[in-house]
């Protein structure tokens, strides 16, 4: 059985089931594999209970005057962050529609026990849960969950003031774990409400026409945040993630070349990021500048493949270099077979189309090993390096 305490302190764990006998069978394994387990049989205690440093939740979907989709819509509104394990005796597809709804609304599913289950079963559940890292605390920072809404005029502001800044997320061999290249994610530090969320900005930028502001600004600050590093003697590389409305600007590739001249970064440093749902648009036009882009030596990356419409003519005929495997699809690839598959295939495919293949997302060591072993070149994610500012981001020197 594998051993779950980190630095000294057990990961704890929640256990909500009207059975009693089955609440003590899940905790009593779960204190043998060194979690710290409680456990209730009623909404009551369990409201009680809920603490934002639980590593997992062991729920039954099915309970006298109340089910599991009421508990699942109460972690949702209180940003869990802890793991949800289902349990019920309910048919597959009712406790993948239950998975299906918590992941929508946010939640993190580590597993399915279907009832009625063994120690085998059980063991390997909190396996899973003691390869997952335990939740960050929120830094200073990132303290806003005051559900602060910006409009256009303080997003303007934002940008005068410098307050949106890129951060820095690692990009690793999946071999050598060595870093190979970082991706650029704007971050936006509010002097009153902390960190906003790029689920904030990013849609009300496109909707109000600023994003070509916000891409300019983020992608001037990285490129001279790489300047910085070339004359420290380091070679850094980066994506830059590239907003579908950016494809109908038939400036663009000249204008990309201008700014990477300006700071001293060579093209060939830098990657353009696209999600896969840009090329739903009209495909010659965005041709048009995807061609002259890599004519100009710059890196072309499919983001989050597999969520959006484009289809593989497009992505066979698109000059791209690289692949980058969407995470929703890695979170569920060690429990939900059609996941597993997904990765699988869009790895084969990544590799017969010639293109480098990054895995996102990459919170397990189980998912880490999954995707190495399928021949994924670059990873990143949690597991490994979570976003950061530049001052905290460190190149390897060799």
């Amino acid at each position: 059985m594998t051993m779950a305490r980190i630095n000294g302190a057990k990961p704890k764990v929640l256990i909500l089931d009207d059975e009693r006998d089955m609440c003590e069978f899940v905790a009593d394994v779960g204190a043998d594999m060194e979690f710290s387990t409680t456990w209730c049989d009623n909404f009551e205690d369990f409201a009680c209970r809920y603490s934002i440093d639980l590593r997992g939740i062991f729920l039954d979907l099915a309970m006298p005057g109340m089910d599991g989709v009421e508990i699942i819509r109460f972690l949702a509104d209180n940003k869990s962050g802890a793991n949800l394990v289902l349990m019920s005796g309910y048919d597959s597809d009712v406790i993948e529609a239950a998975r299906r709804l918590a992941e929508s609304r946010g939640l993190k599913v580590a597993g399915v026990l279907h009832k009625p289950f063994g120690v085998g079963d059980l063991s390997a559940v909190y396996d899973r849960l003691a390869a997952i890292q335990a939740p960050c605390p929120p830094s200073a920072v990132e303290k806003a969950p005051d559900r602060y809404r910006p409009d256009t005029e303080a997003l303007g502001n934002a940008l005068d003031d410098g307050h949106v800044v890129p951060w820095f997320q690692a990009k690793f061999c999946a071999k050598t774990r060595k870093i190979l290249g970082a991706e650029v994610l704007a971050r936006w530090i509010h002097p009153e409400h902390g960190m906003v969320g790029p689920d904030r900005f990013i849609g009300l930028a496109e909707r109000d026409g600023m994003i070509d502001r916000l891409t300019d600004s983020m992608f001037r600050q990285a490129l001279a945040q790489c300047g910085e590093w070339r004359k420290a003697g380091l070679s850094p590389k980066v994506a830059l993630n590239l907003s579908p409305h950016m494809l109908l600007n038939l400036d663009l590739p000249d204008a990309l070349v201008d700014m990477a001249r300006d700071y001293g970064v060579p093209p060939e440093q830098i990657t353009i990021e696209i999600t896969e749902t840009a090329l739903a648009g009209d495909f010659t036009s965005q041709l048009d500048i995807l061609t002259r882009l890599r004519m100009r030596r710059f890196g072309l990356s499919i983001d989050d493949f597999g969520t959006g419409y484009s289809s593989l003519k497009q992505l066979q005929q698109g000059p791209f270099t690289e692949l980058k495997v969407d995470q929703s699809f890695i979170a569920r690839a060690m429990i939900e077979e059609g996941a597993r598959a997904i990765v699988e295939s869009s790895i084969a495919l990544g590799h017969r189309l010639g293109l480098k293949v990054v895995a996102e997302g990459i919170e397990t060591e189980e998912q880490m090993r999954l995707v190495a072993d399928l021949g994924c070149e670059e990873v990143q994610g949690f597991l490994l390096a979570r976003p950061c500012a530049a001052q905290s981001f460190v190149w390897p020197t060799s």
